[in-house]
Order: structure tokens, then sequence, then C-alpha cells
């Protein structure tokens, strides 16, 4: 069984849309996210014409999450958080410190398990009750969703599709759930080299050593010219379909090794 954290990158425009899986009927209009252009002013996506990255953080909120937060005002950065219901229970402040920095909260799961492990009901127990309590502590629904090491099945894509949830599994990684390469200096590099146009950055905000590489990072890729934006920004005027994967590319990869000594499904891929 592979774990899998794919996804190439798209560019794109000025309208989100979340519609239903292909031959489903048309879905109403409340289920449509459509982000409006200024009056008067041409509809232009950002990041067709910027050289954009989206940083993703798994597992938070974590004792490491202010520190984050600074890191990333201080170099104009915005990224994406998916979060663990379990964690933002114990850490409501932090989540909504989350969203008043301007930055995105994905859904990944309460309590981490590998999902296809699951029933169909555990498996929507997990999403809806994170789904539940990010919106009671930030007054905002996640519409993305990341499963714990890249684990979907039919089961969960259905889930995940029945709660209105695109899947952000991440282009590429720094395998920093990975014990062995947890070091400032080697997770500074892996990032760097990982970095490009519109890819989707894996990373975990509940390593220390990633957070301490941040600022190197950040200020390296900023000469590069990138600009930090969330994954929906980077999606920005695509037609998502709920349950399915984003940013979509034809030969993608960015799995999880088989032979990577993981932690094990406790909140650290």
């Amino acid at each position: 069984m592979h774990l899998r954290h794919t996804i190439p990158a798209l560019a794109a425009c000025a309208t989100l849309a979340l519609l239903p899986t292909a031959g489903a009927q048309a879905a109403p209009e409340d289920t449509k996210i459509t982000i409006h252009a200024a009056p008067g002013k041409k509809v232009v996506p950002f990041c067709e014409t910027h050289k954009c990255i989206a940083l993703t953080f798994d597992d938070g909120p974590s004792t490491n999450t202010t520190k984050l937060l600074a890191t990333l005002k201080k170099y104009k950065a915005k990224a994406t958080f998916f979060v663990m219901g379990s964690q933002v229970k114990k850490h409501p402040l932090l989540t909504r410190n989350i969203v008043k920095g301007g930055h995105e909260i994905g859904n990944h799961t309460w309590s981490h398990p590998w999902l296809t492990d699951l029933s169909s009901a555990e498996i929507y127990k997990e999403i809806n009750e994170t789904q539940k309590l990010v919106k009671k502590t930030t007054g905002k629904t996640p519409t993305l969703f990341r499963a714990p090491g890249g684990l979907t099945d039919d089961e969960v894509i259905a889930v995940a599709a029945k709660l209105k949830l695109v899947r952000i599994p991440g282009t590429v990684s720094t395998k920093d759930y990975v014990k062995d390469y947890r070091h400032v200096d080697f997770l500074t590099t892996a990032a760097l080299e990982a970095a490009g146009r519109n890819e989707v950055v894996l990373m975990h905000e509940t390593v220390k050593e990633t957070v301490d590489s941040m600022p190197k990072v950040l200020a390296a890729l900023q000469k590069q010219g990138y600009f930090f934006v969330t994954v929906t920004k980077l999606l920005e005027g695509q037609t998502l379909v709920p349950g399915e994967s984003y940013p979509q590319e034809e030969g993608a990869s960015g799995e999880v090794d088989e032979g990577d000594q993981l932690t094990g499904p406790d909140g650290e891929v």
C-alpha cells in the first residue's frame, strides 16, 4: 500500500467552485464558493502572473505555532495549516490566531488515524467532528482536506465529497516526518530543493526543526521571487470537485516512500 502525497501545480483565475463528482446532478448554488473580482476590473488569477508557492503545515496547532506565525508574518507569507480536531480542542486560541494572521485552515482529521483502516462511519466522524469544531472555534468551515499519510480509498473520497471537501495531498514534501531527517540544515536544504512554482509543500509544524528552518527558507525563496500563498489562492479560478485531489497534473508523484521510518499514525504524517 502506497502512502501518496501527490499533485502538481496549476495556476488559475478568479472563481473557486465546489461541484459534485462527475455524473452527479448539478450542485445547488449554496454549495459553490465564488471569489469575486473587484467591480469593473478584469479578473486575473494572481498565480498566473506571479511566482507562487503554497507552504502547508500539518498536525497542529502545537507549541510551535506561535513562533511559526511570527516568522510567517515577518516575511509577509501566507500558509495553509491542516489541523487535527484534537489539537484544535487543546489550542483554540492558537487556532484563532492562525486565521487572524490571514492563513488558511484545512482538515487533517480528529485523531490522525489511517483512514483506510476505518469504516465509512468512522471516517465520517473523524472528518466531520473536526469540521464542526473548526467552524465553532474560528467561524470558518474548512474546504480543504488532507488524509493522514496520504492514505485514501473510495470510502474516504466519498466522505470528503459528502462534506464538500477537496483533497490536498501536496505535490512535494521535505520528509520531516522521518526522524532521521529532523535537522535544521537538512530540512532547510530539503525545502529549498523541493520549491518550485505552484508547488504545494508538505511539512509539519509539530517538528521543531522545520519551524526553526523557516527563516532561512523564506528569506531564500523570497530572494528568488516567490510569493507565499494559501492553497486556495494557488487554485484560484479552477473548478474543484469535492472528493477529488488537487493540484492535478499527469505524472505527478511526491509519494511517501515505504522504506521511510515513520513514527506511526499518531500525528506524524
